[in-house]
């Protein structure tokens, strides 16, 4: 247990837990032990007197009728920041089911929003199977147990850390209190609950974001479901997020093997929409790509500037900023929920989903070499189905290279071979630094298999053997091998590209991507760029809530799959952890089709209560209404 400067005790009975604890705290932490009843009746339990005199002895402090559920509304307390609160055996008293108790615990945690420092703790011990997690050994049944997780998420908890209470660490100590007799509680098998506190599910507003494209401002609102993915800067030289470290390690040893030249991306992030364009040409299907809303140019009044409205708006990252309509860059928060200014219309744009449509550039380049490995990596964007392991904005590295199949007839498989030994050498390295190996070594089954796909020309890479099960038949990459004729004498070009979030996933053993995007320090601070170790996840039994939708169409038409998840991902926040299809059917009068889907409600680093889950529900059938013109059921 880590130190705590001050802490406060609430529902103690006879206060043997009190004075035990000042015994194995420094005498400079600040002991406040308080209790529900009068200190009259306090004194007819066996000790509490003892119990009370000894607090006073090494200074603590004693408050008697003191409400946990209204902490702030102690005199004592009032105004008062403490590190730690515990709260041992709570009980509405008497033969109180577990739906009173559960309100005593909900309002308890929303009390102890009040009264506890921005990066306290909070530790509710309970009976053994009373919690309803995965540390109840047994484990009681959902709707008969006190949901502990999910009454702390209504007050922004999060549970993160859970251990079995053990009496011997507490000399003297005696529970009392059962039904709300001077009568101990059963202590074997009990589970003490750590609780700090979560960063918000906060709304995600439009946010507007400009550039400068020669004497014009191109301005355009992002996809609110990536508002928190642009511009995190990721990959930038120096950062420590894994992706970083994965991509500097894959770069540094495919180097022992070939000539490596690693480029700056300083390419486009927003595309005029043309199917001619190369990026158009990547085979990325229309239907993932996320179009950007109205963007619009118009003349820098500021600055005076004149000349003809730009149709040609191609933003380098680097020029992407957040900003209004003067060209002054502010900070996002005042934009949120900006609306753009009513302006001339360019046509439509929309986020790169990959970086393979940059390779004529690339192959271009006036200093390129034939033999030598090109290096481009940068964030891209997607839409997908709603999954742990698929990711709308994720980080692409690609690898091309050029080669005479003449002069170098071996260079494709010297290229494919060190593929390949740079990957298993991140999978040994994390093997090393792990307490558990993440594959099943066997020398008959290589790890990392490239399946062929039709045509004979490209591979998927796959890992083979994960223990993870969810990222069994998922692919982390492709290699190409294609003929450039703009080239003169080098006509072959293979090429690779690397989901760094997907192997960044395997690697550090990260069951659900949201983690690699999150704000909170508990899980950033794990991070080392000099180690490859596994991060765990921060919150412990999140709780899920599962919510069905059902609607119509008046078409034989399904519903756009992408577009439909990607609405779910905007409304919720992100809190959607799977979404499937569960039902469909054609009314055979009217011949319209009903389909109902299921939401799995989950939030792998926020508190996520009921009843924000169940807004988002109703949210959602506003928005399927509004957008998608279908009927509700």
């Amino acid at each position: 247990m880590k130190p705590a400067a001050s802490i406060l005790l609430v529902g103690e009975g006879n206060f043997s837990f009190s004075a035990s604890l000042c015994d194995r705290v420094s005498r400079d932490t600040l002991i406040v032990a308080t209790c529900y009843e009068s200190e009259e009746t306090i004194t007819k339990h066996e000790r509490a007197v003892n119990n009370v005199n000894y607090l006073l002895e090494r200074g603590a402090e004693v408050c008697f009728l003191v409400d946990c559920t209204n902490l702030q509304g102690c005199p004592s307390l009032r105004s008062r920041l403490f590190d730690r609160i515990i709260f041992n055996f709570p009980h509405c008293g008497r033969k109180a089911g577990v739906k009173k108790n559960r309100e005593l615990l909900a309002k308890f945690f929303l009390s102890c929003a009040d009264v506890l420092t921005a990066k306290g703790d909070v530790h509710v011990t309970l009976c053994k199977g009373q919690g309803g997690t995965g540390a109840d050994q047994p484990t009681r049944n959902w709707h008969n147990s006190w949901q502990i997780v999910a009454m702390a998420a209504g007050a922004e908890f999060i549970l993160t850390k859970v251990h079995a209470f053990d009496t011997t660490c507490h000399y003297g100590y005696t529970s009392t209190g059962y039904r709300s007799q001077d009568k101990p509680f059963c202590v074997d098998g009990a589970v003490t609950h750590v609780f700090t506190r979560s960063l918000p599910i906060g709304k995600m507003e439009p946010i507007v974001m400009e550039t400068v494209i020669g004497n014009e401002c191109c301005s355009f609102q992002i996809p609110e479901e990536l508002v928190d993915k642009i511009n995190r800067n990721f990959i930038q030289k120096g950062s420590n997020h894994p992706v970083n470290v994965i991509k500097e390690l894959l770069t540094k040893q495919i180097a022992t093997k070939v000539a490596v030249q690693e480029l700056e991306n300083d390419f486009p992030l927003l595309l005029k929409f043309d199917p001619g364009d190369p990026c158009f040409r990547s085979k990325v299907p229309e239907s993932e790509l996320y179009f950007v809303t109205c963007p619009s140019c118009w003349v820098d009044r500021c600055r005076n500037l004149t000349g003809p409205p730009c149709y040609e708006c191609s933003v380098p990252m680097s020029d992407l900023s957040l900003g209004n309509k003067t060209g002054q860059k502010i900070d996002c928060k005042m934009l949120k929920g900006a609306e753009l200014p009513d302006v001339m219309v360019c046509g439509r744009y929309y986020f790169r989903p990959t970086l393979t449509g940059y390779l004529d550039k690339v192959l271009q380049r006036p200093d390129f070499r034939a033999e030598v490995v090109y290096v481009l990596s940068g964030i891209v964007f997607r839409k997908c189905l709603i999954t742990p392991q698929t990711t709308p904005a994720f980080h692409e590295m690609v690898l091309v290279a050029a080669f005479n199949d003449k002069g170098q007839p071996d260079f494709f498989h010297q290229f494919m071979c060190s593929l390949e030994d740079t990957i298993m050498f991140l999978v040994k390295l994390t093997s090393r630094t792990s307490s558990s190996e993440i594959y099943q070594m066997d020398n008959s089954l290589p790890p990392i298999v490239f399946k062929e796909e039709t045509g004979g020309k490209c591979w998927s890479i796959y890992f083979e053997d994960v223990v993870q099960p969810d990222f069994i038949n998922t692919a982390i990459g492709k290699l190409d091998l294609t003929h450039h004729q703009q080239i003169s004498g080098e006509p072959s070009i293979c090429v690779a590209t690397i989901n760094l979030d997907l192997l960044s996933m395997v690697l550090y053993q990260v069951s659900d991507w949201r983690l690699l995007w999150t704000f909170d320090e508990r899980f950033l601070n794990q991070i080392s760029g000099s180690e490859l170790k596994p991060l765990s996840g921060f919150s412990l039994y999140p709780p899920s809530y599962i919510h069905d939708v059902s609607f119509w169409v008046d078409t034989d038409v399904k519903p756009d799959e992408l577009e439909l998840h990607a609405l779910v991902r905007r409304v919720s926040r992100e809190s959607v952890r799977g979404m499937k299809l569960i039902d469909s059917f054609c009314h055979p009068q009217s011949k319209r089709t009903s389909y109902c889907y299921r939401l799995t409600y989950q939030s792998c680093d926020k508190a996520l209560s009921y009843q924000q889950a169940f807004q988002m529900q109703m949210d959602l059938r506003e928005e399927l209404q509004k957008t998608l013109q279908v009927i509700l059921r």
